[in-house]
């Protein structure tokens, strides 16, 4: 493993260096080396990442986990929240295919959606934790499942109690929304 000197801390593998034998490797990472493309999530504790790479014939196997946690800010009630996530993954690598550079598209087929790629010099190990990290966060974030988020009138905090809006003040663009809502609660 290297890490290169920039700015932020970037772990890589050089492949000429890798044997038949599979590498066991364990990296912790500081909770500030990543930053989440989300901007509504955010890393609270050290990512620990500990995988096995198989290499043959320019193939790159990986089983692996990592452990963090993350704060969110709820999508209903925009109150903040921490969870400890853990990921497992299973990859396959093949190097970049010749002409073309990392930024290019591959057309994949099907069955080939499994498949990423490598420059074929080194492995970004930082790339592959942070993808596995942000793949495995949910869509939508929220705080707990029965969130009743925020008047759209008032902007109360619906969690907290109800805040004395009147029905007939809400927007009547929303009633299929709401019934649709009361439907959902009853099932």
């Amino acid at each position: 493993m290297q890490h290169s000197s920039d700015w932020e801390i970037r772990v890589f593998i050089e492949i000429e260096a890798l044997k038949p034998e599979p590498l066991q490797v364990s990296h912790t990472y500081e909770s500030g080396q990543f930053r989440l493309a989300h901007e509504d999530a955010a890393l609270t504790a050290p990512v620990h990442a500990e995988f096995t790479l198989s290499y043959r014939d320019q193939e790159l196997h990986i089983n692996g986990s990592a452990q963090t946690a993350i704060k969110y800010k709820c999508s209903r009630c925009l109150k903040e929240f921490a969870r400890p996530l853990a990921v497992s993954y299973t990859l396959f690598y093949l190097p970049q295919p010749k002409g073309n550079h990392a930024e290019d598209e591959i057309a994949l087929k099907y069955d080939e959606m499994d498949i990423a790629f490598y420059d074929g010099v080194r492995f970004d190990v930082d790339l592959m934790i942070l993808e596995q990290i942000e793949l495995s966060m949910p869509m939508q974030f929220v705080c707990q499942e029965d969130c009743q988020g925020l008047c759209y009138v008032c902007g109360a905090d619906l969690n907290e109690g109800s805040c004395g809006c009147k029905k007939e003040d809400q927007d009547s663009r929303l009633a299929a929304l709401l019934e649709f809502r009361k439907k959902m609660n009853q099932e």
